[in-house]
């Protein structure tokens, strides 16, 4: 026994001293290049999947798409389609990026712990070389600054996580306070601003296949000008319906006060980012590829695949952030509609429920350029009655089927619609059309291919989201491809409507250098074709001097995001930084009767859902929980 005594009290401290080979611990993450990369990869992984619509909840909870959810448990219980309805609650949030949970996959405060051990710890690592140490650490501080920037747009105020809290920390240390608006934003704009400097990212990716998403310069320098345009907008400049949010000592961490220097902060911060991306590639992208089919495709239908290839090409031109790991298979599976047997069959790679809305149909122009309700030459009081193409219209013979019955209001709208939308009595290209005089297309009426059959999950509205699905998808009972592709997160045309935003906020009136960015935008969109934005409103529109005058280029260039950016995520963030949801998101959502199969029953306006968006709607509430473990968080207006 005494023996034993000695031995136990003699090896006790060696013992306790030694790590079994099992337990990881960060000094094993970070003694290889290998591991230490593995930890980079690690912080790539809470950014949030765009072609999620839970995890980028945007897609879903405004007004621009609606689901099927009569009877069904999976649609009713879909977070985002619950916020959309609503139904946000404070005792246990939906998506909770806070905490993590309830739609949202991680904690972004766990994510920025990670990637504050990633800077800590990346100091020598063998078979690193400087100049990639000094490029991994630059990305991870982009990745810091776009994670506050998630959480800004979602709570207002949040805590600046700027170092982790040391292990022995006390209670006190770790209840951390919510910070203003305008601090978190000099805070992004302050890790990027290093990053800029220590000029160790590369301006583009060379390595495709085992770099592609990763972030560069134009990255670093978008994401850094959208947070300034945030913080310009009125959601954050000036709202005093804000003015009962602040901290514990009085502050507002709202500003009271509009400040229009913060526009020019955007605008210098957007040219910066523009000029980086022209530098290194990126151009508004134009489709210019072979298609495999019987015959040349022409000019209406490569405009269409302009505008939807630009979307479903991986990582081309005009796309300056994407994320490779996201899949986009799931979100067009339901974005694809039916239009034969083969389809019918195979179930399952068209469910049909991702449904854009009449509202935001609404939303696109002419085919002259104009909104739909000031278009001279166009009958704005009687969109919704239904009347019939013909063989000899010219215009309509490539986007929709010559002697259908249809709604006036999918007639003579702009080509943006045309690739953006698919609907009764619309063409739908693809790969499996025969030739370019063959383009198959959708009758949506109940009972019809395109249509609602029985008791299954089905659009809603009687609209389909064409532009998410990609052109080259194949669905046969002989072989079927679903072709994957990065779902993009900004942009080149994202901010170029930025910056004619921010340069028309800060002008006493609009000019030419207003128009410069937001006319591209329109060019590539086959619009003002040999004019340009005034002559349009002046020959077209009944309020022919709109463009002439601040107020009304905001409302041009709003609207031009909301076609543009339609069915991406943009408008539901574009929408609330305008503080205009209480007017959008509160209307009803509407759609076709899509249980009728006679033309005049399904062309009949469905209200399908009333909701209330409410001022407390524009800020994500704070766990009931989270505010009682820490006392010096304050929730959010109304929650």
């Amino acid at each position: 026994m005494i023996i034993l005594i000695f031995c136990i009290s003699s090896c006790e401290k060696d013992f306790l001293n030694v790590v079994p080979d099992n337990i990881a611990t960060i000094d094993l993450a970070f003694n290889n290049r290998a591991t230490a990369e593995r930890f980079l990869s690690t912080c790539y992984t809470y950014i949030p999947e765009h072609a999620h619509v839970e995890q980028n909840f945007s897609l879903l909870a405004g007004d621009e798409i609606w689901y099927y959810a009569e009877n069904d448990f999976y649609m009713n219980n879909e977070t985002s389609f619950r916020v959309a309805k609503g139904l946000q609650n404070s005792s246990s949030p939906y998506l909770n990026y806070w905490e993590g949970g309830r739609g949202a996959p991680h904690s972004l405060f766990v994510g920025l712990r990670d990637c504050n051990i990633f800077l800590d710890n990346l100091v020598a690592v063998p078979g690193l070389e400087e100049e990639e140490r000094q490029r991994w650490l630059a990305e991870v501080k982009v990745l810091k600054a776009f994670y506050h920037f998630w959480l800004l747009r979602m709570y207002g105020p949040i805590p600046i996580i700027r170092d982790n809290l040391y292990v022995g920390a006390s209670l006190d240390e770790s209840q951390v306070y919510r910070e203003s608006v305008d601090e978190v934003v000099d805070y992004i704009v302050e890790l990027i601003d290093e990053v800029i400097a220590s000029e160790a990212l590369p301006g583009i990716i060379n390595y495709i296949y085992t770099e592609q998403g990763r972030i560069t310069l134009p990255v670093a320098k978008a994401i850094k000008a959208k947070a300034l345009v945030l913080a310009a907008s009125p959601l954050f400049n000036g709202n005093s319906d804000f003015s009962e949010l602040v901290d514990l000592e009085g502050n507002p961490l709202v500003s009271q006060t509009y400040d229009p220097d913060k526009w020019v902060l955007a605008k210098d911060a957007l040219f910066d980012a523009i000029s980086e991306a022209h530098n290194n590639g990126h151009s508004l992208y134009e489709f210019e590829d072979q298609v495999p089919i019987n015959g040349d495709i022409n000019d209406v239908v490569r405009q269409e695949l302009n505008h939807r290839a630009g979307i479903t090409e991986p990582f081309n031109t005009g796309i300056v952030w994407a994320f490779e790991p996201a899949w986009t298979g799931d979100l067009q599976q339901w974005s694809q509609p039916r239009w034969t047997a083969d389809h019918q069959a195979l179930f399952n790679y068209t469910k049909k429920s991702h449904a854009p809305t009449l509202n935001m149909v609404e939303s696109f122009y002419t085919k002259n350029g104009v909104p739909i309700n000031e278009d001279i030459t166009w009958d704005y009081d009687n969109r919704f009655n239904v009347t019939s193409t013909n063989n000899d219209d010219d215009f309509h013979r490539y986007y929709i089927e010559s002697n259908y019955s249809t709604a006036q209001i999918h007639l003579n709208r702009e080509p943006r619609f045309y690739a953006t939308i698919g609907f009764d009595g619309g063409k739908w290209f693809s790969l499996e059309t025969p030739n370019i005089e063959e383009i198959p297309h959708l009758n949506a009426k109940a009972g019809a291919p395109s249509g609602k059959n029985g008791f299954e999950i089905y659009s809603i509205t009687g609209y389909f989201a064409k532009k998410l699905v990609h052109f080259e998808n194949i669905i046969s009972l002989q072989g079927s491809t679903i072709k994957g592709y990065s779902f993009p997160i900004i942009r080149l045309a994202d901010l170029y409507l930025n910056y004619a935003e921010a340069l028309n906020e800060i002008k006493d009136a609009p000019d030419l250098e207003v128009y410069e960015y937001l006319q591209a935008v329109r060019h590539n969109a086959g619009l003002d074709i040999g004019s340009d934005i005034i002559n349009t409103w002046s020959q077209y529109s009944n309020n022919p001097n709109k463009p002439s005058s601040k107020e009304g280029m905001r409302e041009i260039i709003r609207q031009e995001r909301m076609i543009e950016l339609a069915l991406e995520g943009y408008r539901y963030w574009d929408i609330r930084r305008w503080k205009l949801a209480e007017d959008y998101f509160s209307r009803p959502i509407r759609g076709w009767n899509i249980f009728r199969s006679d033309v005049e029953g399904f062309y009949e306006i469905e209200n399908i859902y009333y909701r209330n968006f409410l001022k407390k709607d524009y800020l994500w509430p704070i766990s009931q929980n989270e505010l009682l473990r820490n006392p010096n968080l304050i929730q959010n207006p109304g929650w």
